[in-house]
């Protein structure tokens, strides 16, 4: 991308600024910058990465639920608890709804 002389003067005094505030230098602000930019982009790769593992594997990333909306209902899948009672779950989601109900 090609920038025009005053375009590039007035990047420059931007970054001036930006340095200044912080009290480093140029060298360092840009640096500092690039950096982080890198890292920005290294997790995005990693993410992507990971993403495409699990669609390929049809697995999910440990410990991470995937939730979405299917038929209008929303659902979770996640690893459940140890010893976890699907009908003791709903017994209590059901006597909950009811005391809300009442009061």
């Amino acid at each position: 991308m090609l920038r025009s002389k005053s375009d590039t003067h007035s990047q420059d005094r931007k970054i001036e600024k930006w340095a200044n505030n912080q009290g480093i230098s140029t060298e360092q602000f840009v640096l500092q910058a690039i950096a982080e930019k890198i890292d920005t982009l290294s997790q995005q790769v990693s993410e992507e990465h990971t993403q495409q593992n699990s669609e390929m594997t049809n697995v999910l990333p440990l410990n991470q639920p995937n939730i979405y909306r299917k038929e209008g209902i929303l659902v979770v899948e996640a690893e459940l608890p140890e010893k976890f009672d699907v009908n003791t779950f709903i017994d209590e989601l059901r006597k909950e709804r009811i005391q809300e109900q009442i009061f």
